[in-house]
């Protein structure tokens, strides 16, 4: 964002009024998805109605509290930012199946017992760079959007042998609902794209209500301040081989929601600070770890995954108001809402054609989301097919149609799950291609100017490993020179490392440097406007300027304290 065009940074406090009411912006546009998984769980799941009241209560309630410790940063833990937080519909499918399997209960279990993920993802996420790439993640999200489109179409349809008049009647509601979202979602501008979700759904409500289809059994004599019946459903602790596809799907799920999450948290940090220069790790691992605090809470609760939200972010940049004040007040109007049943219970009333036409359209933005991870970063013909055979896969397992006859009943719910034997495929590939064997050289060097000859010596030693001709190895000494004295710095210190790897790949050759310490963006240089007038520190951008001409795909990254500099030649 450009820095006029910010009018709070996110330390800076919006008057009490325009807080208020920008938050209530926030809630309005996400409130519906905060409590639409535990809607269809209801729907789907035949869940007892005092336990869906409390699932939803517990959903708001968790959401309210987790938006609030998003909005600071402090001791490694939140954001520090305007990150809302509810139920995530990537987890619908394995949560449908637990539900079925063996209701809330198990439901609860398989999430406290796959959240582990989250955590070690963050705490290790410096070694998995190279192996949980964005280009995983989508596959993984393009997998859960194929299965959701069944599921959509059975609550859109309903069960057979329905009279002709209520197909007819269904049709119209769903076809009106996933009409009004895409015509919105395509052509509308500022404020009405961004209230499309819920113009949609009232549409839907609005034509179920004139063909006979909206029963309000949910709302009609809810109070409008109240406490749900306590119906934790518990927590079904039972672990056997059935359960193993499933636990898998789920650590599945965990792993596409805390990448799609770097991706949340990276974008935020882009949008709602004057002046941005790079992402801080620091704040990612802290979201993160508050994303995952807040998935044990649900499953305590008994309610569905939660996950952070995305969908709000473009508020920030069209009010130019980042202020994490703003998040804080959402939090409130969540709490409020919390104590409200029938608001909820006209939520959950939501008729199955509704639901079902709006989840096509979250399968779609979900294949949107998948081909922007998939194609964040360019790849080489060995990561691509990784990708083509592990989505391959996963439609395959959704089929049901890998000779059924051969496969044991008891490995059938693994091979048959999408998400599963997909996203594990993708995991398991590209680890054997990253510890593949290689053409590569590398060594480590203190942070100083002496060792530089000691890095020439390895890049002209290695010529030969690395098959280059002259050219190359000059273009490519020429980077490693100019990254070796950036990330040494002005203040050389003999006791701090560089480790400098060089590979050979089919993308050309991967240089990455690893040192434990800190430094600007090696990326955010400012050429001169004239030679003569350029000061001393201008005058050093000028080898930069020669790396940006020889280097590509050149990225800076800082994670857990470590710097990573790498690029291709």
């Amino acid at each position: 964002m450009a820095e006029n065009r910010l009018r709070y940074d996110v330390e800076e406090e919006p008057p009490f009024f325009q807080s208020f009411v920008l938050a209530g912006t926030h809630v309005l546009l996400i409130f519906d998805a905060v409590i639409f998984v535990p809607n269809i769980l209801g729907k789907v799941g035949n869940v007892p109605p005092e336990t869906l009241r409390f699932a939803t209560f517990g959903i708001i309630l968790i959401a309210a509290l987790f938006t609030y410790l998003q909005s600071w940063h402090k001791r490694g833990f939140g954001a520090g930012a305007i990150l809302f937080t509810g139920s995530y519909s990537a987890f619908l499918a394995c949560s449908v199946d637990a539900v079925h399997m063996g209701g809330m209960g198990l439901l609860a279990w398989m999430s406290l017992l796959s959240v582990p993920v989250v955590f070690l993802y963050t705490y290790f996420i410096r070694f998995f760079r190279h192996i949980i790439t964005p280009a995983v993640g989508g596959v993984v999200i393009l997998l859960v959007a194929v299965s959701l489109i069944p599921l959509a179409m059975d609550l859109w349809t309903g069960e057979a042998g329905l009279a002709r008049s209520v197909v007819s009647s269904r049709f119209m509601v769903g076809g009106l609902t996933v009409a009004v979202l895409v015509v919105l979602m395509l052509f509308g501008k500022g404020a009405m794209r961004m209230w499309s979700p819920l113009i949609g759904l009232g549409s839907g409500y609005v034509a179920a209500a004139c063909v006979g289809l909206l029963e309000l059994k949910h709302s009609a004599h809810a109070p409008w301040i109240g406490l749900p019946e306590c119906a934790w459903p518990g927590m079904d602790m039972g672990f056997s081989s059935a359960h193993l596809p499933l636990f898998l799907a789920f650590c599945m799920a965990m792993l596409a929601s805390v990448i799609e999450n770097t991706g949340n948290l990276m974008l935020v940090q882009q949008v709602s600070t004057r002046d941005f220069r790079r992402v801080s790790y620091d704040r990612i691992q802290g979201g993160l770890y508050c994303d995952g605090l807040s998935k044990i809470m649900a499953a305590l609760f008994g309610t569905a995954v939660p996950s952070i939200y995305c969908d709000n972010i473009p508020i920030i940049e069209m009010t130019g108001v980042s202020s994490a004040r703003v998040g804080r007040f959402g939090a409130l109007i969540l709490l409020c809402l919390a104590f409200m049943p029938k608001v909820s219970g006209f939520v959950l009333d939501m008729p199955a054609p509704v639901i079902g036409g709006f989840l096509l359209v979250i399968a779609a933005l979900l294949f949107q989301a998948g081909l922007g991870l998939v194609t964040m970063n360019s790849f080489g013909a060995q990561n691509g097919l990784i990708l083509g055979i592990s989505l391959t896969v996963g439609l395959v397992a959704e089929s049901g149609s890998m000779f059924p006859e051969l496969v044991p009943e008891e490995l059938a719910p693994m091979l048959e799950n999408s998400v599963a034997i997909g996203g594990f495929t993708a995991f398991i590939l590209s680890t054997l291609a990253y510890i593949a064997p290689k053409k590569r050289i590398q060594g480590v060097f203190a942070a100083h100017a002496d060792s530089f000859q000691a890095l020439r010596d390895m890049i002209d030693n290695g010529q030969t490993r690395l098959g280059i001709a002259d050219a190359k190895k000059f273009r490519l000494m020429l980077c490693c020179e100019e990254m070796f004295f950036y990330m040494i710095g002005k203040g050389e210190n003999r006791d701090r490392l560089l480790n400098i790897r060089i590979t050979k790949t089919e993308e050309g050759l991967f240089t990455e440097a690893i040192c434990g310490h800190q430094m600007d963006d090696i990326n955010n240089f400012v050429m001169p406007d004239s030679l003569f007038r350029a000061g001393p520190e201008e005058l050093d951008n000028l080898g930069l300027v020669l790396f940006s001409k020889y280097a590509r795909d050149v990225k800076h990254m800082e994670i857990s304290g470590y710097s990573y500099i790498s690029f291709f030649i």
